[in-house]
């Protein structure tokens, strides 16, 4: 996936999960890709509808909320149909880099990648 220079004013991106570190007990961590935690390999992310999606069966889960500092787009939601999950992402608007924490009641995952701006998706485009 091409990492485009700037994130700024995007309101969709499509982002490629390049790997997971799943910790499912206080001592022990494995890594793994999007498949081992049951994410797409590619999220797709619309900022101006506020949600996540990008799985075969057609799944959104809801951004509860956006926020912009230090060069960052920043990304909040939970989702109760799961059980109670929690999530966070990070997105650098200069480079596309991303990283994510998805938490719940036995454990969670962090998540790392790169993101890049979905066809017209700045906007006035």
């Amino acid at each position: 996936m091409h990492v485009v220079p700037t994130m700024r004013g995007v309101v969709r991106a499509q982002c490629a999960i390049k790997s997971v570190m799943v910790c499912d007990d206080p001592s022990i961590c494995v890594r793994g890709t999007a498949q081992t935690v049951s994410l797409p390999s590619v999220l797709s992310v619309d900022v101006g509808r506020r949600l996540v999606g990008g799985d075969a069966s057609g799944r959104t889960v809801r951004i509860t909320a956006v926020g912009h500092g230090a060069g960052r787009l920043m990304l909040h939601g939970e989702d109760l149909d799961l059980g109670g999950v929690a999530w966070n992402v990070v997105i650098v608007e200069d480079s596309g880099g991303m990283s994510g924490a998805v938490l719940s009641q036995g454990g969670g995952f962090l998540m790392f990648g790169a993101c890049s701006v979905a066809d017209g998706a700045r906007p006035g485009r």
